[in-house]
C-alpha cells in the first residue's frame, strides 16, 4: 500500500489496457487502495460494480473489498450494458439492473436496459424484472432499495410525434421523443413477478407556452411544480429528446422522491402527487433566472444524507460541471477538450455540493414569491486534479467523509470534511458510484475457496 496521489488523470487508453489485462486473468486484485490518512479512513467495505455508460460491453459484475483492497466476494452476472450502478441488500443480495438482451433495447437513449434483478450471494438470480412487459418502455441509469421492501426504478417511454404534440410537447421534426419516468416496483419473490404501486411521467406534468390550443399551456414562471418541454437548448451528447435522469433516492421520513436531471441540470424533488415539489440548479429551466444563475452542470448522483451519518437530511450532489461540444471529424481535439466517442469534453473541475434545503411545512418548502427556489451551502468540495466527465456520485460515510467516484477514470476519492484526501480507490474497470458498507451490513459472504468472510 502506497500513499502515492492517484487524483492525477489515467489515460482513458491506459485504463481500456488494465480491463483487458483484468479479463484475461491478470492476478492483481480488482481495487488498488492508497491511504494517505489511516486514522481518518471510514473502516468499511467497498463495494464496486462495474458499469460505464460510455463502455456498454463492461461485465457487470460487482465486488467486495476490504480496506487494503483485498477481494472478498465477487457477484457474477449475465447483463451487459452500462451507466447503471447496483446495491447491496441484506443477506448478501444485489439488486442491479442492466442488458439481458440488446435487441431489447437498441434505438433507445442512452444507458438504456432492459432488466432488473435480484441475485443470491452467489450470483444466482431470484428475482427478475423485464421492460418487455410494457410497451416502448425501458429501464436506465438508477434504481432505490426503499424500506419496505419495494424498488424504485427510473424508466424511459417512447411517445410518437403525434402523442407528444396532444399533450404541448413539440417534438420538433423529430419522429419520436422519450419521456422519463419512475415507477415503484413491490418485487414477489414467490413467483418472480411484480406489481407497480406508484408511477411518475415526465409527460404527466408539463406546462408550455408554445401551443395555446394545446393541453398544459401557462405562463411558465407561475408553474415551478411542472415542467417545460421545450427548455433545453440542446440534447447533446447524442440529441435524444429526453430529460435524462440519472439517480434517484427516497427520503421515507417525507415520503417524497429525489431526482437529478441531466438535460435540465437541475434536482428536482417530487411528492407523491406527482408535482414537483422543489427544484434546484438552474432556475432558468422555469423561467426564474438566466444562465449565469445556474449552479450544476450535467451533475449525478442527488440523495438525502442517511439519518444517523453527519449532515443527516442535507442533499449531496456530485456536479461534473462538464462542457461538451460535438467532435470534429479528422480534426484534433484542443488542448484543454478530450475525445470521448462522438464528443470533446472540456476539461474543468468537478465538485460536490451538501444542501440545506429550505424546512419543509407539510404543504411545500419555503419559497420567495416570484423567485427561484434557493437552498444553503452547508459543505463544498472541489480539487484542482478531480474531473469526473460523465457519472459519478458522493456518498456520506459513518465518519463523516465523504465517498466521491470518478466512473471514467475508475477513480474514487475518500474526503474528510475539511476537505483532505484521505483514500483513494482504483479500479481496473468503470464504476457509476462506489459504496462503503459497515461490517454489520455484511453477512457471512464466503469468498472462493468458501473460507468465510475476510474483515478489515
Amino acid at each position: 500500500m502506497t500513499t502515492q496521489s492517484l487524483i492525477t488523470r489515467t489515460p482513458l487508453v491506459l485504463a481500456l489496457v488494465a480491463f483487458a489485462c483484468a479479463s484475461a486473468g491478470d492476478s492483481r486484485e480488482p481495487i488498488e487502495v492508497n491511504i494517505h490518512q489511516p486514522d481518518r479512513v471510514d473502516p468499511g467495505f467497498l463495494f464496486w460494480h462495474q458499469s460505464d455508460e460510455l463502455q456498454q460491453d463492461v461485465e457487470n459484475i460487482s465486488v467486495l473489498v476490504d480496506s487494503a483492497g483485498k477481494l472478498v466476494h465477487t457477484w457474477p452476472t449475465n447483463l451487459t450494458g452500462g451507466g447503471t450502478p447496483a446495491y447491496l441488500l441484506d443477506g448478501g443480495r444485489v439488486l442491479r439492473t442492466g442488458i439481458l438482451d440488446r435487441g431489447n433495447v437498441a434505438g433507445g437513449p442512452i444507458a438504456s436496459t432492459d432488466a432488473i434483478q435480484v441475485v443470491d450471494a452467489h450470483g444466482n438470480v431470484i428475482w427478475q424484472f423485464l421492460a418487455t412487459q410494457f410497451e416502448n418502455t425501458l429501464f436506465h441509469h438508477d434504481m432505490e432499495p426503499m424500506p419496505n421492501g419495494h424498488f424504485l426504478v427510473t424508466t424511459y417511454k417512447r411517445l410518437s410525434a403525434g402523442e407528444a404534440r396532444a399533450i404541448g410537447w413539440d417534438a420538433e421534426g423529430r419522429d419520436e421523443v422519450w419521456a422519463d419516468g419512475v415507477m415503484e416496483l413491490a418485487p414477489d419473490f414467490e413467483t418472480g413477478g411484480g406489481e407497480i404501486v406508484w408511477a411518475w411521467s415526465f409527460a404527466d406534468h408539463l406546462i408550455q407556452d408554445r401551443f395555446p390550443d394545446a393541453p398544459n399551456y401557462g405562463v411558465i414562471a407561475e408553474h415551478p411544480e411542472r415542467i417545460d418541454p421545450h427548455f433545453p437548448e440542446s440534447y447533446a451528447p447524442l440529441d435524444t429528446v429526453r430529460q435524462h435522469i440519472n439517480s434517484v433516492d427516497y427520503n421515507a421520513d417525507l415520503d417524497q422522491v429525489l431526482l437529478s436531471s441531466f438535460i435540465y441540470d437541475e434536482i428536482w424533488i417530487v411528492g407523491r402527487s406527482g408535482e414537483i415539489l422543489f427544484r434546484y440548479g438552474n432556475p432558468a429551466a422555469y423561467d426564474m433566472g438566466t444562465a449565469a444563475d445556474r449552479v450544476f452542470l450535467k451533475q449525478h448522483d442527488a440523495n438525502w444524507i442517511d439519518e444517523g451519518l453527519p449532515g443527516a437530511g442535507n442533499i449531496l450532489i456530485h456536479n461534473n460541471n462538464t462542457v461538451m461540444r460535438p467532435r470534429r471529424p479528422g480534426q484534433p481535439p484542443a488542448d484543454n477538450m478530450r475525445e470521448i466517442g462522438v464528443i470533446e469534453v472540456q476539461e474543468t473541475r468537478s465538485n460536490v455540493y451538501e444542501l440545506t434545503l429550505p424546512g419543509w411545512d407539510g404543504v411545500t418548502y419555503g419559497r420567495r414569491e416570484s423567485s427561484a427556489y434557493e437552498a444553503e451551502i452547508a459543505w463544498y468540495w472541489e480539487h484542482p486534479g478531480y474531473f469526473a466527465d460523465f457519472q459519478g456520485g458522493a456518498r456520506r460515510l459513518p465518519n463523516g467523509n465523504t465517498l466521491i467516484s470518478d466512473t471514467t477514470d475508475y477513480h474514487v476519492v475518500e474526503v474528510a470534511s475539511d476537505g483532505e484526501i484521505v483514500a483513494e480507490y482504483k479500479g481496473t474497470t468503470p464504476v457509476f458510484k462506489a459504496y462503503k458498507y459497515p461490517a454489520a451490513h455484511i453477512p457471512a459472504l464466503t469468498d472462493a475457496t468458501d473460507q468465510g468472510l475476510l474483515t478489515p
